[in-house]
């Protein structure tokens, strides 16, 4: 999507692998924000995924992320399961 300075205003990502579209890095400049960006770029994504034959989608998202969320409940998306990240101590 569109920004200024012909920096991109919105942008996402969505790979199809058989049957599957995944959905990834879907991100609104700042300033851009609470304008249905988010929504056009994971339309635009959407059709294509099904032109390529995809029938069934997937995401992921940070639970905090409320926004993105909020979108993604709206589209339609259901939480399937939960991760739970783990880091490595530093080292000494």
């Amino acid at each position: 999507m569109p920004g200024t300075g012909g920096v991109p205003g919105a942008i996402g990502r969505c790979v199809v692998d058989g049957r599957w579209a995944g959905f990834s890095a879907v991100e609104v400049a700042p300033e851009l924000r609470r304008r249905g960006l988010a929504r056009r770029v994971m339309g635009a994504l959407a059709r294509t995924a099904l032109a390529e034959g995809a029938s069934a989608a997937w995401l992921q998202v940070e639970r905090d992320n409320e926004a993105a969320v909020a979108l993604y409940t709206r589209l339609g998306f259901t939480v399937h399961h939960h991760y739970h990240h783990y880091r490595a101590p530093e080292a000494a």
